[in-house]
């Protein structure tokens, strides 16, 4: 999993009336009438390039592009949110869509089912894991990108679609049509056992449903023998607060902080902490994080390391330690950055933003060791104390208490998932089988199995003979190219759960994380929660709290 770096939006929605109430309040009738002189002169060009330039231009795309280069004055995180961005984002949050309920995917060039959502419509008429979409209400999909198809495919409730579909085994497409419905957009996708003990949940971002979605399935964990949690944060960017806060509190002794916000104005002091009632899990935690963990993510990662509640292993996060307030304007909306967060030991961990290319593509850190026991802070960076008196570091984002590079496959290996080999080989694997789960639970990758796989590769031409045959005598290629096949096999056959519980054997990062529940159970018992956090002296120098 490879982190992804996104301008991030988060947080706290609120009421239209927050607009009049900055005008008639905190804005001065002299900065306001200031303001409205302002808006006569931009009325005035606006009409004059309107109506002069030599190229027709929309008054709209004029008047976005010019909101935009306001707000770059301002932060990055900072955004003018159109209509179609602030109606998907809110979507989002929700935790909800209207649609037909499948994730697609683009394989070779198609649009492609990888599941249906379950109890979706989509699951209702049938469709599998490997149809191909070939065209949406009578439009070919062949030159239509993925965000263009998801779009087709949503719309009211209650309303159709019709869809072309190609089905590996059937000689002619599928007519399809759909009613659209409400559906389920999960934030945890994967939550399974690894072993006896251990819990593993992964929260893909944070919507207005992931604290009872956590809860749910850390209840469930439990009554199959949970006594430890494996939470994984990579690549999530963050999302509502709120959420990050009960995720926090699930996790955290009731009571306990999780952050607090400071801003300019009076209302932007908050003060965050985990609820004193419902869930309270008691086992070892180990949180996974990469650059691509950031925002809400970084709140939830942070405030477990303050309070030694558990040990943080992976990447230092994405450094975003701002909180962005959505405000609404008619259709649209705007992400204003309002405050800054604090983790509970004073810290804030939002990166210097000074240099935009530099902040959206943060350089890798090369010459770190991949298993370093104890990452090097970012230069200057301010030192806190935890509850039991350990070290952690502000700015930069979140230091992990252990570096865990992320694994590499081989350049053979990559060019077999850039091609959704796998994929592919599973759904041909499983066309003619009338019982398809049982079949995928009933796989196994023997010699005929990789014979079969090879001579799949060779005829699509994604590697020489030469170079697979290289890879199966790679005992790590070869290991890679099983658990992926296996995996795809379970996703396309039973879920995506399944698969993705066999993919994370080829998780190296993962793996070596796994390691660490011993020394997370020792921390929290010599932890002293309730503990005033006190900021230490700055590395080179003193310092006083941001």
């Amino acid at each position: 999993m490879r982190a992804v770096q996104r301008v991030l939006l988060a947080s706290v929605v609120v009421g239209a009336g927050a607009i009049a109430g900055a005008v008639a309040g905190d804005v001065s009738r002299a900065e306001f009438s200031r303001s409205d002189k302002f808006m006569t002169r931009y009325a005035e060009l606006l009409r004059l390039v309107t109506a002069n330039a030599p190229l027709k231009v929309e008054p709209d795309d004029l008047v976005y592009s010019s909101v935009d280069g306001m707000l770059s004055l301002l932060d990055p995180h900072t955004n003018f949110l159109r209509p179609d961005a602030y109606a998907h984002m809110r979507e989002r949050q929700q935790g909800a869509f209207h649609g037909i309920g499948v994730i697609i995917s683009l394989r070779g060039g198609k649009i492609t089912v990888i599941t249906p959502i379950e109890g979706s419509p989509a699951a209702r008429v049938g469709l599998r894991a490997g149809d191909t979409i070939e065209a949406v209400d009578g439009q070919s999909t062949e030159a239509m990108d993925l965000d263009d198809a998801a779009r087709k495919l949503r719309g009211p409730e209650g309303s159709t679609v019709r869809i072309t579909v190609s089905r590996p085994g059937l000689a002619e497409p599928l007519e399809l049509t759909i009613q659209r419905a409400r559906v389920a957009a999960d934030s945890v996708r994967y939550a399974f056992m690894i072993g006896k003990d251990t819990a593993y949940v992964r929260i893909t971002d944070f919507i207005r449903s992931t604290g009872d979605e956590v809860r749910r399935a850390i209840e469930r964990l439990q009554a199959e023998g949970a006594t430890r949690l494996l939470l994984d944060l990579r690549d999530n960017p963050g999302g509502i607060v709120d959420s990050a806060v009960a995720v926090s509190g699930l996790l955290l002794e009731p009571g306990q902080e999780v952050f607090s916000t400071k801003g300019r104005t009076t209302d932007s002091y908050q003060d965050y902490r985990a609820s004193r009632d419902g869930l309270h899990f008691k086992g070892s935690v180990v949180v996974l994080v990469n650059r691509g963990s950031a925002s809400a993510a970084e709140i939830v990662a942070g405030t477990l390391q303050d309070h030694d509640r558990g040990l943080v292993v992976g990447e230092t996060t994405f450094g975003k330690g701002v909180v962005q307030t959505i405000y609404p304007v008619r259709d649209a909306g705007l992400a204003l950055t309002t405050a800054k967060y604090y983790t509970p030991s004073g810290r804030c961990i939002q990166r210097d933003f000074d240099s935009f290319f530099d902040y959206v593509h943060p350089r890798e850190e090369s010459d770190v060791s991949p298993l370093a026991p104890r990452p090097t802070p970012p230069p200057g960076a301010h030192v806190y104390f935890t509850d039991s008196g350990r070290r952690v570091y502000g700015e930069g984002g979140i230091t992990p208490d252990h570096e865990v590079r992320e694994g590499e496959y081989s350049e053979r290996v990559a060019r077999l998932l850039g091609n959704s080999a796998f994929f592919q080989f599973a759904v041909a694997h499983l066309a003619d089988k009338p019982d398809k789960a049982a079949a995928a639970r009933a796989f196994v990758v023997d010699d005929t199995v990789l014979k079969a796989f090879r001579a799949s590769v060779v005829d699509r031409k994604w590697l020489t003979p030469e170079e697979i045959d290289a890879a199966l005598a790679d005992p790590k290629d070869r290991r890679d190219i099983e658990i992926a096949i296996r995996s795809e096999v379970l996703n396309a056959g039973v879920s995506l759960n399944a698969g993705y519980s066999v993919f994370i054997e080829s998780d190296e990062q993962l793996q070596e994380a796994l390691k660490y529940f011993d020394q997370a159970a020792k921390l929290r018992a010599r932890a002293h929660p309730g503990r005033v956090p006190v900021q230490a002296a700055a590395q080179g120098g003193t310092s006083s709290p941001p």
